[in-house]
Formats: structure tokens, sequence, C-alpha cells
């Protein structure tokens, strides 16, 4: 017989603060992997698994789906999984009819360090020491010669003589288990799993199990584990990378983005990898051995790439109405400024003002942007492009002497077809000023002080060179090196509000300071 194990996934998770918005609390993400991810690869390959499926349930189905294909599921809705008379008693309850043999009940927000017993013979329940003042928030054991005894759950008890259920347990005799369970006690409003314990105490043996524990149950507790492994969280909102089992998985929050990328790969296969698995929300492809650019460029590697840009990527869209492409560059340039900008004073109640940053004087952000020739800006370049083409997102196989391009964006403006060119010039740029493989290791310092704003932040030696190159690509398509660098500040503005702080404001700053000493070198030259 398989073994059975139990997760729970239904309830809204509103303990994880911004992330329960976008994200079921299961498929948060530690070391790349979803939580529910490293709980699956504690067991056996050929275990099962009964999923209580509530709060985007089709968003857990789909990632189990696409991200362990080799795993055997059962998927149960649970019909009632927030509000009175919820809670993980009454979701264990829905899933009885396939529960019947001997199981593990895991919840969706319990890891753990240490080795468990799989052969055990007795039911036994997790545990682990709590401070004082964290004791009410847990189902608490008073343990007796290495068995439970007494339960006090929800309640506030000495830990020298109680410890912590962590969520983790085997029910052997499920009978007993979910007769407990089917007469419950609220607490807290919700069915909790004490009253199947409980039965289990009265009726039977229940063993207590040391649980190396790393508890990921809320916003700071999961914060806390996931800066264990990232020095700089430089996640967005609405979109999240998985690797795991020689697999790339990406989830968007907005579906319409995952099917657009999909539908844009197919446009041009011999750049982005090969997407063989797509669900509603997520996407997949094999992980491709590489390095990034910021790993592995050198001034030929990075000559070659721009060869193979101008030959493999960068073709050009002909039948494109002008009009219409200069409304595009207008929507995607000037609009998505003005409303990316309004999110970043929302964020902070920003006020627009003039401010000294490191040190110069810097007009206020609409003046700048009055100063910009933005009908010169429309004037694009229609082809197929990336759309976020810095040196993260390009991998270099030394060995194949080969790229691939990743983490495309969906659209410019709406069309998946094409977009302008002008755009990758800048964000290549913009990538080689701004490093985001150092911004990841933390390598950035902003301040406010009274006299203005400072920041710095890591750049590689041969930054200018990597700049002299491009910008003398540039030249030689006869293209505006000015335009491009311009491109560069609207881009920083616009990338500030979907970033943490400290990153957003530096780069809300660093945007300006861009656009104003461009400008200002454009009117020195004229």
């Amino acid at each position: 017989m398989n073994r059975l194990v139990c997760i729970l996934t239904a309830g809204k998770g509103t303990r994880m603060g911004p992330y329960a918005s976008y994200l079921n609390k299961a498929t948060l993400p530690i070391k790349k992997k979803a939580i529910i991810s490293h709980i699956i690869e504690k067991f056996p390959k050929k275990t099962e698994f009964i999923i209580g499926l509530g709060f985007l349930g089709d968003q857990v189905r789909d990632y189990l789906e696409i991200a362990h294909a080799d795993i055997r599921f059962h998927f149960i809705k649970i019909d009632k999984y927030e509000g009175r008379g919820s809670g993980p008693g009454y979701s264990l309850l829905q899933c009885k009819d396939k529960l019947k043999n001997p199981f593990y009940f895991v919840s969706c927000d319990t890891l753990w360090s240490n080795k468990i017993d799989l052969n055990a013979q007795n039911n036994w329940m997790g545990t682990a020491q709590v401070s004082t003042k964290d004791t009410q928030n847990y189902c608490n054991f008073k343990i007796d010669a290495g068995r439970i005894v007494s339960i006090k759950d929800k309640q506030k008890v000495d830990p020298l003589t109680h410890e912590a259920f962590v969520g983790l347990c085997f029910v052997k005799d499920t009978d007993i288990f979910f007769q407990g369970l089917e007469n419950p006690s609220l607490k807290t409003g919700e069915v909790q799993v004490s009253d199947g314990i409980q039965a289990l105490i009265d009726r039977s043996t229940v063993e207590a199990r040391h649980i190396d524990w790393i508890d990921v149950g809320d916003e700071d507790k999961y914060k806390r584990e996931v800066s264990k492994y990232e020095n700089y969280d430089f996640s967005k909102s609405n979109e999240v990378l998985y690797i795991l089992n020689k697999r790339v998985v990406k989830f968007f929050a907005e579906k319409s983005f995952a099917e657009k990328r999909v539908r844009k790969a197919s446009l041009n296969p011999s750049v982005f990898p090969h997407i063989d698995k797509y669900i509603n929300n997520f996407f997949s492809y094999p992980f491709i051995a590489g390095k990034t650019l910021y790993q592995s460029s050198t001034f030929p590697t990075f000559h070659k790439l721009l060869t193979w840009l101008d030959k493999k990527l960068w073709k050009k869209v002909a039948s494109v109405d002008r009009q219409a492409f200069q409304a595009i560059c207008k929507k995607f340039y000037y609009d998505k400024t003005l409303e990316r900008l309004d999110l970043y004073y929302r964020k902070y109640s920003y006020v627009d003002a003039k401010t000294t940053i490191n040190g110069i004087k810097t007009p206020k952000t609409r003046e700048l942007l009055k100063q910009i020739p933005w009908n010169s800006m429309y004037e694009g370049i229609p082809s197929f492009i990336h759309g976020d083409l810095q040196f993260d997102n390009i991998l270099y196989n030394h060995q194949k002497d080969s790229f691939v391009l990743l983490d495309w964006r969906q659209d410019f403006g709406g069309v998946v077809e094409y977009g302008d060119m002008y755009y990758d010039l800048a964000k290549m740029w913009g990538g080689i000023i701004l490093n985001y493989d150092l911004i990841k290791l933390n390598l950035l310092k902003y301040e406010e002080e009274n006299d203005g704003i400072y920041f710095d932040f890591a750049q590689r030696h041969l930054t200018k060179n990597y700049l002299q190159i491009l910008e003398a690509f540039i030249k030689k398509k006869d293209l505006s090196v000015h335009k491009v660098k311009m491109l560069v500040g609207l881009i920083y503005l616009n990338m500030s509000p979907l970033h943490h702080s400290p990153f957003d404001k530096m780069l809300y700053s660093l945007g300006r300071q861009v656009l104003f000493s461009t400008l200002q070198d454009h009117g020195e030259n004229k």
C-alpha cells in the first residue's frame, strides 16, 4: 500500500499579508520551490497525496500538475474554507473518504529539517518548543514519557511542561480520529484538528515526536526563512519563478500574461526556451544549462551577442502603420510612465518636488517630463523584441557557444508581435549601469537626509567599456544614443513602484538623475 499524505491548502492565508492577495500560501516560493514542493519532497516518490483545495484552489492544482507531473494527487474541493465552522478539522472531514487508511497530515505552512519515521506503528504528533508568548497561537501538548497525555488548544501554557503541535502528524487509528472531528468544539470560531487528536489520546496511544520545525505560517516568519537564501527580495508582486525537477516553472497573477508569453515564444523559437507545458497562469520548460551574461560576459562574447541579437531577435516589421505605431509608443512610454509614477506617489504619499540627489539639485519629475522631446520618442523602430533585455535574462553556454533569452516581456503597449527596438537597447544599457545580480546581493545604499538624497550601488569595473561597445553598435545602426539614454531614465522611473524598499526609492531617484543629466547633455550639445 502506498503511503498517504494529506496537505490542506484551503485557507485564505490572511496572516501572509500582501502575498495572500495573489498566491495561495502553499505556492509561496522558498529557494525557488513552492512550500508545498518542499513538503512533497520529504516523502518517497510513490506516495499518494490528498490535497484539500479552497482559496485559489485552481492555482494549487495547476502548480502541482505542472511541477510534479509524476506524482499521484487526489484533489478535494473544500466547500467552506473561511468563516465560522471552517478550519483544518472541517477540511480534514471533507477529505475523509480518501483517508480510510493510516495517513500523514501536514499543514501547508509546516517545514522541517530532520528525518521523520515513515514506518511508525503508533499515532504520533510532531512537537516543538515555542516561547511563552507564542503558546496561545498553537495547539499545545503535555507529554509524559514520550506520550501525549493532554491538550490545551490556543491557550497560554508553560513551555517547560508543554510543546506545540507543529502541523505534522501520523494518524494510524483513522476511525477514532474522524469520530473525534465529527463532534467538534469550535476554537476561535473554527473546527481545529485538536478534537481528533483528543479522541486518539482518550482511546489509543499517541506518541510525541520532536521536529526541527520551520514555521512559515505568517508574513514575518516566511520573510525570515526566505532571507536565509536571498540577500534582497527582488521578487515582483505579479509573477513567481520556480526551479525544480530540472524544470523552470513561471507563474503570472494575470492569466493573459502567461498566454501572451507563450504565444510570443512561439513566434521566434530560435531565441527562447521551448515551452512544453502551459496551464492557465503557469508555463514551464526544461532547465537550460548556461550562465547569465553577468556571470560570463567578455568583450568578444558581448560583440557576438549584439551580432546574434541583430540577426535572430530584432527582425524588422515593415507593414506597420506609422501613426498606429506612434500611438502604441505613446501609450507605452508616456501613458504608462504617468501610471507608474502615480503608483509610486500613492505608495509613499509622495509629493513631487525639487530634490538634491547625490549633491546635484534636480528639478521636479514633472518638469523633467515636460522637457522630453516626446514626438521623437514615439518614432520607434517596429521589430520583434525581447522587452527586458538585461544581462540577467541572457544565458550563454560557453561549450555550445550559444545564447538563450529568458523572462521576455509579454507585450509592448498591448501588442505581442512587435515593439520598439529602442526599448530593448535601453533595457540593455540600463542593465549594464545597474547590475541587477549585484542588487540581489543587496549591494546598494540609499539614505534620505535633511540636505537631500544619497544613493550608491555596486558596479563592475568594466561598465564603461561595455557601454562604449553598445554605443558604437547603436551608432553603427544609425540610431540615437541620446534617445536610448532618455529611455533608460524612464525605465528606472517605471520600475520603481514595482519593487521593495529601498531599491524602489533608489530607482526613482536614479531615473530622475539620468533624465536630468541626459537632458542637460543634449542641451549643451545642440
